[in-house]
């Protein structure tokens, strides 16, 4: 009997998972095929995605609007392959002890509150990031 491939699971945070880590997940999803599981959550959970999020996504023809604001103890953080930080902690402070998988931590500004072309700069800065990252794992969609 053969086992399916393991998909790689990635963790996206960010302080309230209402902008920066859904637009990861929007893109990540829609990137990454079969060959990812994605995740994300924010460190102080607001609840809500934002709307000005979900419109940039909207404009590249990425739905993100079912998605949810979590924290990070709604999601299966110690079974991750990648945790990735786009909050003010780095992303290996937020993995348990002994945790196997890789840490990484992008510089990118928080949009909220800001106005929409700060938006759009954001959601180009996170979809390079994010095709980087899946060029290192396997072939990325191409949209």
């Amino acid at each position: 009997m053969t086992h399916p491939p393991h998909k790689t699971r990635i963790l996206f945070v960010c302080i309230g998972n209402m902008c920066r880590s859904p637009m990861a997940e929007g893109f990540a999803r829609e990137l990454g095929g079969d060959f990812v599981e994605v995740y994300s959550a924010g460190t102080h959970p607001t609840g809500v995605v934002s709307e000005d999020s979900i419109e940039m996504m909207h404009e590249v023809k990425i739905d993100i609007s079912r998605q949810a604001s979590k924290g990070l103890k709604d999601v299966p953080l110690a079974d991750m392959d990648i945790v990735i930080s786009m909050a003010p902690a780095r992303a290996a402070t937020l993995v348990p002890r002994g945790f196997k998988g890789r840490t990484l931590d992008w510089d990118i500004d928080d949009p909220v509150g800001r106005s929409l072309s700060v938006f759009r700069r954001v959601r180009g800065e996170i979809e390079t990031h994010v095709r980087d990252l899946l060029a290192g794992i396997g072939d990325v969609k191409r949209r």
